[in-house]
């Protein structure tokens, strides 16, 4: 598996990784020293990504945390920080050409495809960190297909 790219300290550091499924649709990242023997086990459970096991430093753990975002989590378009906090966009597929975007898992605006005019119109609640850019930019990662187009599209 290609290494995770991490980027912590002004370097980017080049990470052995496995994965390893659970029940239920939970999965165990490795994360292996480059000695190759230590590691640690990173894990996302109910949306959230926690370090499993193992004892890092708190820079390094948010970097690995924003490399494996970045990487597995399908829906997300963007991760940004505001204010020190970790911002994390989803685009999320539902039916009828809809897509909800959740800011950190609430809900902050929706886009819609019109399927006659093939036109995009969408909404962002008022006191969104989201800018009309942004959505455009989500709009176009929808056209280009690097976000799903349709509910349950496994591609």
């Amino acid at each position: 598996m290609k290494p995770l790219e991490v980027f912590c300290r002004n370097r980017v550091l080049y990470v052995q990784i496995s994965i390893q499924d659970k029940s239920m649709g939970m999965k165990d990242y490795y994360l292996y020293h480059k000695n190759g023997h230590s590691f640690f086990i990173f894990r996302k459970s109910q949306g959230v990504w926690e370090l499993a096991y193992g004892m890092m430093a708190e820079d390094l753990k948010q970097a690995c945390i924003d490399a494996l975002i970045i990487r597995f989590d399908d829906d997300v378009p963007e991760l940004f920080y505001h204010q020190g906090v970790r911002q994390v966009v989803e685009v999320r597929a539902k039916k009828y050409s809809l897509w909800h975007i959740y800011l950190n898992n609430a809900y902050v605006g929706s886009i819609e495809h019109d399927k006659y005019s093939k036109a995009f119109d969408y909404h962002i609640e008022d006191d969104s960190l989201l800018t009309d850019d942004n959505i455009q930019k989500y709009i176009g990662m929808i056209q280009r297909r690097e976000l799903r187009w349709i509910k349950d599209d496994i591609r």
